[in-house]
């Protein structure tokens, strides 16, 4: 099947879009002074507010920056002790676990949006060879019948002169 241009176009634009909102999240997720709102979001990442929120990721993305950073506050607040390596390392990994799941998940959603439309585009191109067979079928009944009435037409006109 053949890629229409548009199609392209919007791929295209959809993987611009995806690329600033990934750069926005780096940008907000390392400097905690920047807020990690939807707006800020949308405005560092130069897109609409509704692209973000039809885009589910990037705000479960921002929910998890403001987590890390309530948790970072409680940290730093809770200066009595010494954090435990053990326990640093353990939460990095789990966060990483985490975003892994998250992409993980994306994937497979990205994969069975394409499947089932992989499957249209079959059902698509069956059912368009069948109308096609189906048109050409019809074209040869109209000229049949077109000679058909034009036989009739010739025998009214010589019925019609004969009687004159």
């Amino acid at each position: 099947m053949t890629e229409l241009p548009f199609d392209q176009r919007n791929q295209e634009d959809f993987e611009d879009v995806t690329e600033r909102i990934n750069e926005a999240l780096l940008e907000i997720a390392s400097d905690s002074k920047v807020k990690a709102t939807i707006t800020e979001l949308a405005k560092r990442a130069k897109v609409h507010r509704n692209t973000i929120r039809n885009r589910e990721w990037p705000a479960e993305r921002l929910k998890a920056i403001k987590a890390e950073r309530k948790a970072e506050r409680e940290r730093k607040t809770d200066k009595t002790d010494m954090p435990n390596p053990l326990d640093v390392l353990t939460s990095k990994l789990e966060m990483a676990r985490l975003e892994t799941l998250h992409w993980f998940n994306q994937y497979n959603e990205v994969k069975a949006f394409y499947e089932s439309a992989n499957e249209n585009v079959k059902y698509l191109s069956k059912t368009r060879e069948s109308y096609k067979q189906e048109v050409e079928a019809l074209k040869g009944r109209v000229r049949e019948l077109e000679q058909e009435y034009g036989r009739v037409c010739d025998l009214l006109n010589t019925i019609t002169v004969e009687d004159k």
